[in-house]
C-alpha cells in the first residue's frame, strides 16, 4: 500500500512540472545587489524577481502562449525598462547595462523576438520620420507659418497610414504567426474595426484562440 502511495505521488509530482516555463538568465553591466523584475505590462502583473549578484541574474515564469514581457531594474515601477515577446519552454539570454539598459539590451535564443525586432526597426522609420515632422511642425509654431504647419501635419497623417497599412498587410499575409494578433491588438485604436474583423477572421484556429487574438474580438 506505501509503494502504490509513492507511485501516486511521483506522478502527480511529475505532471506538476511539467509546465510551460520560460527561463531568462544574464548579465546586466554596473549593476550589482538590486532587483530585475519581470513583467506582463498590458495586465501589469509581476511573474518573477530576481536579485542581481556579481551582474548575474536568474528569472522564470510559467506561460503557454507568446506574450510581449518586459524586464524592469531597481524597482518593478521604474521606467527603465526593456520589451521583448517571449516564447514558451525558452531559455533566453539577456544582457544589457545599468546605463543604458532598453538602449543595450539583447535578447538571444529566441527567433520570435527576433523577427519582432526586424519589424519593430520597420515601423520605427515610421515613427522617426513623424517625430523628425513633428519637430518642423513646432518650428512652424513658433514662426506662426500656418501654411506650413497645416502641410506637415497631413504629410504626418500619410506617415501614420503608412504604417497602419504596413501592421495591416503582415497580419494578413502572415496568419499563422503569433505575431500577427499581437500586432494587430498593439496597434487596435488605430486600426480601422473592418480591417480588424478581416485579420481576426484570417487568423488560425489556435492564433484567434491566443490572447491577443480574443482580445481583437473582446474589449
Amino acid at each position: 500500500m506505501k509503494k502504490f502511495t509513492l507511485i501516486i505521488f511521483t506522478v502527480v509530482c511529475s505532471c506538476l512540472s511539467d509546465k510551460d516555463e520560460i527561463n531568462i538568465s544574464g548579465e546586466i553591466k554596473g549593476l550589482n545587489n538590486s532587483f530585475i523584475y519581470l513583467i506582463q505590462p498590458d495586465k501589469n502583473i509581476l511573474l518573477d524577481s530576481s536579485k542581481v549578484v556579481n551582474e548575474k541574474f536568474d528569472l522564470a515564469a510559467d506561460i503557454n502562449e507568446p506574450f510581449e514581457l518586459m524586464l524592469k531594474i531597481e524597482s518593478k515601477d521604474s521606467e527603465n525598462s526593456f520589451s521583448f515577446i517571449s516564447e514558451p519552454f525558452s531559455k533566453i539570454i539577456f544582457t544589457s547595462s545599468k546605463e543604458k539598459f532598453e538602449f543595450n539590451g539583447k535578447i538571444e535564443n529566441s527567433e520570435l523576438n527576433a523577427e519582432f525586432e526586424k519589424l519593430n526597426s520597420q515601423i520605427n522609420r515610421y515613427n522617426d520620420i513623424d517625430l523628425q515632422m513633428l519637430e518642423q511642425q513646432i518650428q512652424a509654431l513658433v514662426e506662426n507659418n500656418s501654411k506650413k504647419f497645416d502641410s506637415l501635419n497631413e504629410e504626418r497623417l500619410k506617415v501614420n497610414q503608412k504604417k497602419i497599412l504596413f501592421i495591416v498587410n503582415y497580419c494578413l499575409n502572415n496568419t499563422s504567426n503569433f505575431l500577427s494578433p499581437y500586432l494587430a491588438y498593439k496597434y487596435k485604436e488605430n486600426i480601422n474595426k473592418s480591417f480588424l474583423e478581416n485579420i481576426y477572421q484570417n487568423l488560425s484556429k489556435e492564433l484567434k484562440d491566443t490572447y491577443y487574438g480574443e482580445k481583437l474580438i473582446n474589449p
